[in-house]
């Protein structure tokens, strides 16, 4: 599979991911922390879809630093503060196993955060086209 084609995988996993977020984020008896645990994911595969068509390896994390470092790293487009997404990063694993207070973010702001990394791979990728 081509990194082209690995990317575009990435991008379709993100997309089932969004579209579980919207389906489900105003529904009675689904708590913020399950909503926000789509949107981090969704937000993690567009991550991963940016360095997965740029070739760049990296290790099975959940860690949404670790790969904007990645991104960065390699000088790859992020118009983004390095920061940018980390408020998500608790939804990913911790959450989703314990009780925990959630501080700092909204289901907008979810969204938000998840709707600007799907635009910004968008971007970036429509514009890279299929040209290996």
């Amino acid at each position: 599979m081509t990194p082209w084609d690995e990317a575009q995988r990435m991008l379709r996993k993100a997309d089932q991911d969004r579209a579980v977020f919207h389906a489900i984020k105003n529904q009675p008896g689904i708590d913020t922390e399950t909503a926000c645990f789509h949107a981090q994911q969704a937000v993690e595969k567009c991550l991963k879809a940016v360095l997965l068509r740029h070739g760049v390896t990296f290790r099975r994390t959940h860690d949404l630093d670790e790969l904007v470092d990645l991104i960065l790293d390699r000088s790859l487009p992020f118009p983004f503060a390095a920061d940018h997404f980390s408020l998500l990063n608790p939804f990913a694993v911790l959450l989703r196993y314990e009780e925990l207070e959630i501080t700092g973010l909204t289901l907008e702001e979810a969204e938000g955060l998840l709707e600007e990394a799907r635009h910004w791979v968008d971007d970036l990728l429509g514009a890279a086209g299929k040209a290996s």
